[in-house]
């Protein structure tokens, strides 16, 4: 009897050392057999979207300052019937309430923004609409869901984080009919993916739309190395042909355009040169001027530094050696530069130049004007306004263009649940 007893506990002792040495030797598989049950159980029980509340702040408490620039008078003031829109009934903010997208436009000369969030709403003056996202749609911790949305023919798409049996990855869809229209592969290293890394920026350019789709994580090299792999969508800029998605009969035509990307949350044009602001590791955040067919370095070059390495290695920074292509400017310490756009007619009247960029910022709550060479091929300079906001999205117009007041003001998303309208007073003698 005691001897069975030893023998079993010897084969129980035994298989719980093989299984502990089995999972910590494959964590990564282990973890990642989590999207089979977690995928069906998504498509019995859908994500449970709360409605925003909005426009509930008093008077008293809404934004309104000015701020003194090199040249200039920035004045700012909160449109009232958004605030408070990414946050809860206790003042907690809610990151599926914050912006995927601001767009503005004008009805009857009057001025209409759209703000959708990353859950699926649409907030307007007037009312919030929340549209039918599919059962997959996923928050992913709540750094998921919608990333981005752009439009075709009046028509919204939207880039978001999806989850199904088996798998994490990323999805465009039609805001208004829930179709899928097209996927990105799955992600490997389940327990490492950073949704909040994806990418989403978007742009109109000639008979496509370019859109940006990040390498997400903050750690794992696997998830990384997609950037440099040609047969995924991950870490590049894409190019979706409109009028394929507009052919119900035809398969989207999606094809890559650049390459070697690590988390590009902006991007614009001006004449027909593209640019792009992208999150660098621990520091590193670049603004990069796009050409079709070129590769950006992500993972192998970076000027800034991993985070894993507590003696903060670096990457190799000379991109042109790797047949790279290198950023217009780098930040470091980063700034966790966000959208990006092009100025407004009044602004580039007063630097007397076209190439004028503005980008809006996380860490650095701040807004940047940078100001580029007449070739646009090399950054002058840039000024640094401090908001004390961590600024998202700048409204744009449907076709992507930098959307503009009657009186020239813009108008920015912050985390905050604010939109700003930001008037620039310039002053020159």
């Amino acid at each position: 009897m005691f001897k069975s007893f030893i023998k079993y506990l010897l084969v129980f002792l035994i298989s719980f050392i093989v299984s502990v040495f089995v999972v910590y030797q494959f964590q990564g598989q282990v973890a990642q057999l989590r999207l089979i049950p977690e995928g069906v159980i998504k498509l019995i029980f859908p994500e449970k979207r709360v409605e925003p509340v909005v426009g509930e702040s008093s008077t008293e408490n809404l934004t309104s300052e000015i701020l003194n620039a090199n040249s200039f008078e920035v004045y700012i003031d909160e449109v009232e019937y958004f605030s408070g829109y990414s946050l809860n009934k206790d003042g907690s903010v809610n990151e599926q309430h914050m912006s995927a997208a601001l767009y503005g436009s004008f009805q009857n000369d009057k001025t209409r923004l759209e703000l959708y969030t990353r859950d699926g709403f649409l907030i307007t003056k007037n009312k919030t609409t929340k549209f039918n996202l599919p059962r997959s749609y996923d928050p992913h911790n709540s750094q998921g869901g919608i990333r981005g949305v752009f439009f075709i023919k009046e028509n919204p798409y939207a880039y978001l984080a999806t989850k199904k049996i088996g798998c994490q990855n990323m999805s465009i869809i039609d805001l208004n009919t829930s179709v899928e229209i097209f996927e990105t592969g799955c992600l490997p290293d389940y327990v490492n993916i950073h949704v909040a890394g994806a990418g989403g920026a978007s742009m109109h350019h000639e008979e496509k739309i370019l859109l940006s789709i990040g390498a997400p994580t903050n750690s794992s090299q696997l998830i990384r190395d997609l950037a440099q792999n040609q047969n995924s969508f991950y870490g590049k800029i894409i190019s979706i042909n409109k009028e394929s998605v507009l052919d119900n009969e035809k398969k989207a035509i999606i094809k890559i355009y650049t390459s070697g990307h690590r988390n590009p949350q902006g991007i614009a044009k001006i004449d027909n040169y593209i640019f792009s602001s992208e999150h660098g590791p621990k520091g590193g955040d670049e603004l990069n001027f796009i050409e079709e067919n070129s590769n950006y370095g992500w993972p192998v070059a970076s000027y800034g530094t991993k985070y894993e390495s507590l003696a903060s290695a670096s990457y190799e920074l000379n991109h042109k050696k790797n047949s790279f292509k290198e950023p217009l400017l780098q930040f470091t310490p980063s700034i966790a530069i966000s959208d990006l756009t092009n100025c407004s007619n009044q602004m580039m009247a007063y630097y007397e130049r076209k190439g004028c960029l503005l980008a809006t910022t996380l860490r650095d709550k701040s807004l940047y004007i940078i100001l580029l060479s007449d070739d646009y091929s090399r950054v002058i300079g840039y000024e640094k306004i401090e908001f004390g906001e961590r600024l998202r999205h700048i409204a744009k117009q449907k076709n992507n263009k930098l959307f503009q007041d009657n009186d020239g003001s813009i108008y920015i998303a912050s985390d905050s649940g604010k939109v700003l309208k930001v008037y620039f007073k310039l002053i020159k003698g």
